[in-house]
């Protein structure tokens, strides 16, 4: 084994050979050699939101299935009349987005019923309620109520969103202890690792479950190909593996996978970052605006901080990039309006500018 110095921590990496995937195991042992490699240049980019580009970052976690979130198997809980009641209508209040409802519903309850409780914070995540999630998470802790893992999943997301990652941890790890992992568990927790650019935790958590024999499935391995995406310094070769390995799994990357890939290679070569986008020709995966604004701003280097105005877009910005960087912009947006593909308000903004130094020649 190899031995790397991570900061003051020690992780030992396998002797495998990282071109040959022979077998699913050797494949994630030698994925998160990768992964572990890259971790010497990167530190946690912290749980900071993404403003700029922030819809289209919600439409990947959405295409990725990363979103979604399990019930609570009542069929093996007795519910209480009035529990069961008020279940029914927070879904029906929660179908409809209605969270001032869901609010005033549970405001009247005095129960320690955990369908209940699951249903509130299930719903709060879904409305965007996240502070209002986790008070429901504290109280349900308060109470003491014997909790499950689709409940640990969803807490975890929910604080996972508002940065709480010492939190995520201490569920995490009351999670392990009172139930097996599956793959909503393990989901939860890469997402939360993604969120703050850990790549080295999810990673972790997909050779664990692959030692284990639990559920992998795309969503899973494009999270953790968003972690490298979110994390400091380069990853593209971490991400770049993690995304072979999916072919190894049987897996078909979709089109949020491709987003997250091109996004991890925000430090790559250009030709690595264009033949992104032959592979998803090959591949008959049609681009979308996430994946437009994305590739873009890969292409043209943005750090993820700037707001790029059109007014600096046009002085600066792309004054400083190369020649070919720009032409493969300008390329690129071509073929997107011919295909017909609506444009997020930041594409829209770089191909304006595009164009105004482009007539200025």
């Amino acid at each position: 084994m190899w031995m790397f110095t991570t900061g003051t921590s020690v992780v030992m990496a396998p002797w495998l050979a990282w071109d040959k995937l022979r077998c699913r195991h050797r494949g994630f042992a030698a994925a998160l050699a990768v992964l572990y490699l890259g971790a010497l240049r990167q530190q946690p980019c912290g749980f900071g939101v993404r403003r700029q580009g922030q819809s289209p970052l919600r439409l990947v976690r959405e295409q990725a299935g990363i979103q979604q979130h399990v019930q609570v198997d009542t069929g093996k809980i007795l519910l209480s009349k009035a529990g069961k009641l008020l279940l029914s209508k927070v879904t029906e209040a929660g179908a409809r987005g209605d969270w001032q409802q869901i609010r005033r519903l549970f405001a009247g309850y005095g129960g320690s019923e955990l369908p209940v409780f699951h249903a509130v914070l299930h719903h709060a995540l879904n409305c965007g309620q996240l502070k209002e999630g986790a008070k429901v998470y504290d109280e349900l802790c308060r109470k003491k109520v014997s909790k499950d893992a689709p409940t640990y999943s969803t807490a975890m997301k929910i604080f996972a969103e508002l940065g709480q990652s010492d939190v995520v941890r201490e569920i995490w790890d009351e999670s392990r202890t009172a139930c097996e992992l599956d793959e909503f568990l393990a989901g939860a927790r890469i997402v939360a690792a993604a969120r703050e650019g850990d790549v080295k935790t999810a990673a972790d958590v997909l050779d664990e479950m692959n030692r284990t024999g639990v559920p992998i499935d795309v969503g899973h391995v494009t999270t953790a190909i968003r972690a490298c995406w979110e994390a400091s310094g380069r990853n593209d070769n971490a991400a770049g593996f993690l995304f072979r390995l999916l072919d190894d799994l049987g897996l078909q990357p979709n089109i949020a996978t491709y987003t997250c890939l091109v996004g991890a290679y925000k430090q790559a070569s250009l030709r690595k970052v264009q033949a992104v986008v032959q592979q998803m020709k090959e591949s008959s995966i049609q681009a979308d605006m996430a994946f437009i604004e994305t590739y873009l701003t890969t292409v043209l280097r943005k750090p993820k901080e700037e707001k790029w105005t059109l007014q600096e877009l046009v002085a600066t910005k792309l004054r400083t990039r190369s020649p070919e960087r720009l032409a493969a912009a300008r390329g690129a947006l071509a073929e997107f309006r011919a295909a017909g593909i609506s444009l997020t308000t930041l594409s829209a903004r770089i191909g304006r500018a595009l164009d105004i130094l482009e007539s200025a020649k």
